[in-house]
């Protein structure tokens, strides 16, 4: 199966800017909800969606070294283990940028431009192109313990510098990790907070959380420093709404990762999803908050169109289930793994956008 060529990769790294990353925790698995922003791939296609494209991708594949950058000509081959579904984008269909296999293993890739990656090994490791690591994940293993140790002991990433991403991994057994190259070296953050977006590295938005230390779900009251005045006891809280004041309104990646944490933590601490349906509509919600309209985010005069939310997705490792949505239809879609047939070696494609807005005339039902 031959990796997206080199132009076609080149061109979704450059304008890929925001990704957003969470988990919602139930009593039956956890829900993964990402994100994706995006801009056009040339001025004359700035308000058209990049084609994005779920993909079905059978066991006992072969998967081709990619050469999208000099370093990558050392980059090898590999056998797939595992059938997987996920969202591929460009003229091949083959950039995969997430996925979930039939283990329930899930993997996403999201722009870090700060990323610089290992050297290539030319002694027993195996070396993988940076923008293959994706498909080289859920394809390989099964669990995030395994995917820790390959990295570790098998496996070096390679690609020059200035191609950027990291990697958000989840697995059926509650376990999940933020993959990370910093000055050519692995990092492996244990991911407890379950959160990732962009840049920069993954610690700085853990130190960043302990700025926002005064969001909380009480009730205002300061009837310490209250004042009778001629319009009643000031200050008061009236309206709904104020435990929040201050929590980040932009879509930068720092603002983003707070707002995520925050409002998923409150939401799962005073009202716990009961099952995975829960989960999906928390998840949902908590999806709508970070949802980037057309038109709405600057971009430098070097690049060429608007990000916005391309495509959002779910994936429940649990049940081995893809659910997935497009700027242009926010119904869900859901593919179960469990009851595909998968052909080994092929590889099966339907579009994220379809054409279709999702909404349903109900007017006979009246």
């Amino acid at each position: 199966m031959k990796s997206l060529c080199a132009v076609s990769c080149a061109v979704l790294v450059a304008v890929s800017e925001g990704c957003t990353y969470f988990t919602v925790d139930t009593p039956q698995g956890e829900v993964v909800g990402r994100s994706m922003e995006f801009g056009g791939l040339s001025p004359k296609e700035k308000d058209e969606p990049v084609p994005w494209y779920v993909i079905k991708t059978g066991k006992n594949s072969i998967f081709e070294h990619n050469e999208v950058a000099k370093q990558c000509e050392l980059s090898h081959d590999w056998k797939g283990k595992y059938s997987h579904v996920g969202i591929a984008g460009g003229p091949d269909k083959q950039q995969l940028n997430e996925a979930i296999n039939t283990e329930g293993l899930s993997v996403q890739s999201h722009t870090l431009r700060l990323s610089q990656y290992q050297k290539p090994n030319t002694t027993g490791t195996k070396n993988i192109c940076f923008n293959n690591l994706a498909t080289y994940i859920v394809s390989s293993f099964a669990s995030v313990a395994e995917v820790s140790a390959a990295l570790k002991n098998d496996v070096s990433v390679i690609g020059e510098s200035g191609t950027f991403f990291h990697w958000a991994v989840t697995d059926k057994y509650h376990q999940a990790i933020v993959i990370e190259y910093v000055n050519g070296q692995l990092n492996i953050h244990n991911n407890t907070v379950r959160v990732m977006t962009n840049d920069p590295h993954f610690d700085f938005h853990l130190q960043n959380l302990n700025q926002y230390v005064w969001i909380g779900t009480s009730w205002s009251n300061q009837t310490a420093i209250s004042v009778d005045s001629e319009i009643g006891v000031v200050p008061k809280q009236i309206s709904h709404g104020i435990n929040l004041g201050g929590i980040p309104g932009d879509v930068s990646p720092p603002s983003r990762f707070v707002k995520l944490f925050y409002l998923k933590q409150y939401s799962q601490m005073n009202t716990p999803p009961q099952n995975i349906s829960d989960g999906i509509i928390l998840a949902t919600s908590i999806l709508n908050t970070v949802f980037i309209p057309k038109g709405v985010v600057s971009f430098k005069s070097s690049e060429s169109s608007y990000d916005f939310t391309e495509y959002s997705t779910l994936k429940i490792p649990s049940k081995a289930q893809f659910y997935f949505k497009s700027y242009q239809n926010n119904q869900w879609r859901m593919v179960d793994l469990n009851k595909l047939t998968f052909e080994v070696g092929k590889a099966t494609f339907i579009p994220v956008n379809n054409g279709d807005t999702g909404i349903k005339d109900v007017t006979g039902e009246l």
